[in-house]
């Protein structure tokens, strides 16, 4: 991964390790080192998701990312993977006779009740 990505992600996992060890000391919890790791992870998809957000507008920034194919596949698999999520929800599973969500998975259901009349 290059410095560009680099620097920036280990300097926002760290501003994510100060928190969560400051939450950690404030509610009496035990530290657990699978947060830190997860934490200064998510602080690499973070910068790195912008830098490809960025690339997309800028030339410049798209020059200087190399190194980051992985990040690119995990991009296109949770593309791919909400996407055939929601087809299933809203095209087979939302038209079947026996479901009862909404055909969407956006949608609210509005449920209408009568009152007897006196």
């Amino acid at each position: 991964m290059d410095k560009i990505v680099l620097i920036p992600s280990l300097a926002l996992g760290l501003i994510f390790i100060c928190i969560y060890i400051f939450r950690c000391w404030r509610n009496n919890a035990e530290f657990n080192i699978g947060v830190m790791i997860n934490a200064t992870f998510q602080a690499s998809g973070i910068v790195c998701g912008l830098f490809l957000i960025l690339g997309v507008f800028y030339e410049h920034v798209r020059a200087l990312m190399t190194g980051i194919d992985i990040y690119i596949f995990i991009s296109g698999l949770a593309v791919l993977t909400v996407s055939i999520q929601t087809l299933y929800k809203d095209i087979i599973r939302g038209t079947s006779t026996n479901d009862q969500r909404p055909a969407s998975s956006n949608s609210e259901t509005i449920r209408v009740t009568q009152t007897p009349n006196k």
